[in-house]
């Protein structure tokens, strides 16, 4: 019994799908997280919770680390910045509650996550 010869075309696709699995496992090794013990996360040295690391200071975060807060978009976030700039750092967190749109509800659900330094 003879054995049908192997064409070009199943050739070629032999060869793309073997370099398509190299370069999938490649790039799954090159975007991995790398496994770091906590001692050495952060410039401390410290370990901190991801929680405290996730905290927002409304007196120095920028639009980005404000539209993480529940309840705020960029919209919400660029008035708390502007509102920062014309009346001064806030003392307490209570007092973003001059901006239009923030009440005491949306401070209640930031619960742990913002803080005026």
């Amino acid at each position: 019994m003879r054995r049908k010869p192997v064409t070009r075309q199943e050739m070629i696709f032999l060869a793309v799908s073997v370099a398509v699995s190299v370069l999938l496992m490649v790039l799954a090794y090159l975007f991995t997280a790398p496994l770091i013990p906590m001692q050495t996360v952060g410039s401390t040295g410290s370990t901190a919770t991801l929680l405290d690391a996730a905290r927002v200071d409304l007196n120095t975060a920028g639009l980005e680390a404000l539209c993480t807060l529940p309840g705020i978009g960029e919209k919400k976030a660029q008035a708390i910045i502007d509102d920062r700039r014309a009346n001064g750092p806030y003392r307490q967190l209570e007092d973003v509650t001059r901006v239009s749109g923030i009440t005491q509800n949306t401070i209640a659900n930031w619960a742990d996550l913002a803080y005026v330094s």
